[in-house]
């Protein structure tokens, strides 16, 4: 457990991970591993290692983010010192997800100290911004990271995700008439108004059906027109919406869904609809099957070691998996150490977890490439 409140002392709120790779780089560099660091501007550093075994076996990620959110309001501890009670940890990614990144560690320092020898090769990453934009997980894959399959170490316990539905921020420009206030509505056009109609109707728009994900959703997170300071009719007003897809839906379908409403307000030539533009791309909707090697060894060892079923779920967010499986193509399940209050106060995760995590993860890996 030393390792894990260590962890948790360390500040690595996003853009801030440097100290935490530091520390992550020396128990590995300890244990006789070569660790590279993979930099970006105004952002911490990934670190990456591997341990290559014989035979050509299989290549098997692991990895996990170093980064946490902010501090929030109402914290009863310290968020930077462990506070115990039974099970419980408290602390600031006490639950997302320092214990991911403490059994990943305890994993490889128990495959190096016991000389157990791999035939296949397992990779190990430790990512920076994962709470923003997911630029440390997505330049890794751009410069080469590759794996047959991967562990994400993600706060998921007893339901182990093996699909993320995707998401799009899209911009829409809604355009009216201007005019004098005073003559309105005689006189112009208001795109506040033009822009209400569509918003309510965006959010009534059908989404696709995935039997386990469930359906896609539509979110009005902000809507933005008008000059207060004029007495003008407001001629231009943007919507911004939160487009959460399943696989098979795409920008272009959501794109066509936003302008066939449009049409069917009299909007058509008045509306503009635009992916909001992103430093990487967006995540994708992503699922891979039940079936997979990966996912029925994880299973067997989880049932193994706890005695209890290890069930599999559906993500209705994205996370850094959302990459590894759709630019990397690498079949991923999400499954490590888990916890409550994770991006709230009073955040925790749970030591029996962590411990029973980093025994399933080597348990797998010996299984997979021993």
């Amino acid at each position: 457990m030393k390792t894990y409140f260590d962890l948790i002392k360390i500040n690595s709120i996003s853009g801030n991970e440097r100290e935490i790779a530091n520390y992550l780089e020396a128990r590995l560099s300890s244990i006789g591993l070569n660790v590279q660091y993979s930099e970006m501007e105004n952002i911490g550093p990934s670190i990456y290692t591997e341990i290559k075994g014989n035979n050509g076996g299989p290549t098997i990620l692991m990895i996990g983010h170093m980064d946490t959110v902010s501090i929030m309001d109402g914290w009863n501890t310290d968020p930077f010192t462990p506070f115990i009670e039974g099970d419980k940890v408290f602390g600031l990614g006490a639950c997302d997800m320092k214990g991911g990144i403490a059994a990943i560690l305890e994993t490889l320092e128990t495959i190096v100290e016991s000389n157990i020898k791999l035939k296949g090769t397992l990779k190990v990453a430790f990512v920076s911004d994962e709470e923003v934009l997911s630029r440390g997980t997505y330049k890794l894959l751009k410069d080469g990271l590759n794996a047959d399959m991967a562990i994400m170490a993600e706060c998921r316990f007893t339901e182990a995700a093996i699909g993320f539905r995707g998401r799009y921020s899209i911009n829409v420009t809604v355009s009216g008439k201007t005019g004098h206030a005073s003559q309105y509505p005689f006189i112009g056009e208001s795109a506040i108004i033009n822009a209400s109609l569509l918003a309510i109707a965006i959010e009534k728009l059908p989404t696709l059906h995935h039997p386990d994900m469930g359906y896609g959703t539509w979110c009005i997170r902000h809507i933005e027109g008008g000059i207060k300071s004029t007495l003008n009719v407001p001629d231009k007003c943007n919507i911004f919406v939160d487009r959460y897809v399943t696989p098979k839906e795409t920008y272009e379908s959501c794109k066509e869904q936003i302008l066939k409403a449009a049409r069917a307000l009299g909007l058509k030539d008045k509306v503009k609809v635009d992916l909001v533009p992103r430093e990487i791309p967006y995540l994708e909707a992503f699922e891979i099957s039940k079936e997979h090697i990966l996912v029925t060894t994880l299973q067997k060892k989880f049932k193994e070691i706890t005695g209890e079923d290890l069930k599999l779920g559906y993500d209705k967010s994205v996370c850094d998996s959302n990459l590894l499986a759709n630019i990397g193509n690498i079949p991923t399940i999400t499954f490590g150490p888990s916890g409550e209050n994770l991006h709230n106060s009073n955040e925790f995760g749970l030591k029996s977890q962590v411990k029973q995590s980093a025994q399933i993860y080597l348990e797998t890996i010996k299984s997979l490439l021993g």
